[in-house]
C-alpha cells in the first residue's frame, strides 16, 4: 500500500521545517494529493522528490542551480524566477483572485482566512518577485500584487493604471550573517571592501533591486563582488547557503534569517510590503472581504506573533 504522510511528517523524516515542506509543494518540487481538504503526500511521491533531488534534475530539460538545508543532508534544487510565469494562464482562467507574490507566511495566513471569511473567494498564488508580481498585474494576468518598493518605483512599472496599495506589514532588510558575524559585517559597503563571497538574489526581487540601487549610487561595480552573478530564488536558499557556508553574507528580510537558528541579522532598513491592486477593482467580489480580513485586529495579532512583523500600517490603504 503507498503509504500517506502528513507536511509535519515529511518535515521530521527530512529534518527541514514544515513551512519549507509547503514551500518546495507550491514551487512544483514535491508532489503531493488532496484527501477530502487535507493535504498529503504518499510514499512515492517522496521517493520521486529525492531521486530528483539526488540526481539534480528537479525538472526535464531545466537547468537549477541547488541549495543545502542547514543541516547538510538535503538538496533543494534552486527554481529560475520564469518557473512561476508558466502557471498564468491557467490561473488567469480560474475562479477567484489570482495573487502574484513570494512565498510568505503573511499571504498563507490571509489566503487561509479568505478561505473561511463569508464573503471570501478562492485566491489562487503564483510565486513571483516584486517586478515579476507588478508586470503581470500591468498585463491583467493578475488581480493582486505583493510589492515591496517605493511608491515611485511601483508607479513606473504600472503606468497609467489607478491603483491602491494596501500595507500587508513593514518588515526589516538587512543582513545575513554566521552566528556571532565572525567577520564583523555592518552594511552594504562591506561587500566590496572586504573579500567575502555574498549569495544574490534573482533580478527583480526586492533584495537584489535594493543592493543593485546601492551599487549604482556608490558607483560600484557588480563584476567587483564576489558571488554577484549566482542567483537564489528566495531568502530562505540565500539564509541557508550562509548557514552552510557556501557564502558569507546576504540580504534578504529578518523573518528568513530567524527561521534558520543559525544566523545573526544586521537590520539596514525598514521596507513595507503591499497588495496593489486596481482601485476600480476594489468594489468587486472578494476585494471586500480582503480588505476586512487585513484590516481586523484578528488578522494583526496573528500576524505579529507568528512573524514578529510591524503591524503598525497594516491596513493602510494608499492611492497611486
Amino acid at each position: 500500500m503507498n503509504k500517506l504522510y502528513t507536511a509535519q511528517e515529511i518535515a521530521d523524516k527530512l529534518q527541514i521545517k514544515k513551512t519549507t515542506v509547503y514551500e518546495l509543494i507550491k514551487r512544483g518540487e514535491l508532489y503531493s494529493s488532496k484527501v477530502g481538504k487535507q493535504l498529503r503526500i504518499s510514499e512515492q511521491q517522496l521517493k520521486q522528490y529525492l531521486e530528483r533531488s539526488g540526481s539534480g534534475n528537479n525538472m526535464p530539460d531545466q537547468k537549477a542551480a541547488s541549495s543545502s538545508t542547514p543541516n547538510g543532508n538535503l538538496q533543494i534544487p534552486e527554481l529560475p524566477p520564469e518557473s512561476s510565469l508558466l502557471k498564468r494562464d491557467y490561473l488567469l482562467h480560474s475562479s477567484g483572485l489570482i495573487l502574484c507574490g513570494q512565498f510568505s507566511p503573511a499571504l498563507e495566513l490571509l489566503i487561509s482566512q479568505m478561505s473561511i471569511h463569508p464573503q471570501g473567494i478562492p485566491v489562487l498564488q503564483s510565486f513571483m518577485n516584486s517586478y515579476n508580481s507588478l508586470y503581470s498585474l500591468y498585463f491583467k494576468k493578475a488581480h493582486i500584487a505583493c510589492a515591496s518598493l517605493d511608491l515611485e518605483h511601483i508607479r513606473s512599472l504600472v503606468p497609467g493604471v489607478q491603483l491602491s496599495l494596501l500595507c500587508l506589514y513593514e518588515y526589516s532588510i538587512g543582513l545575513y550573517v554566521p552566528s556571532g558575524n565572525p567577520l564583523k559585517l555592518s552594511g552594504l559597503m562591506d561587500f566590496a571592501c572586504k573579500d567575502i563571497k555574498i549569495a544574490n538574489r534573482e533580478k527583480g526581487s526586492t533584495p537584489r533591486i535594493y543592493l543593485d540601487q546601492f551599487l549604482f549610487s556608490e558607483k560600484i561595480s557588480p563584476a567587483s563582488i564576489s558571488g554577484y552573478h549566482t542567483e537564489l530564488v528566495s531568502d530562505i536558499s540565500t539564509a541557508a547557503a550562509i548557514a552552510t557556508h557556501k557564502a558569507d553574507s546576504a540580504l534578504g528580510e529578518e523573518y528568513a534569517a530567524h527561521q534558520s537558528g543559525l544566523l545573526d541579522f544586521i537590520p539596514l532598513q525598514t521596507l513595507p510590503m503591499y497588495l496593489a491592486m486596481e482601485t476600480e477593482a476594489l468594489s468587486q467580489p472578494g476585494f471586500s472581504a480582503l480588505l476586512e480580513i487585513v484590516r481586523s485586529e484578528d488578522f494583526r495579532t496573528i500576524l505579529q506573533g507568528q512573524t514578529g512583523y510591524n503591524v503598525t500600517r497594516t491596513g493602510e490603504l494608499l492611492s497611486l
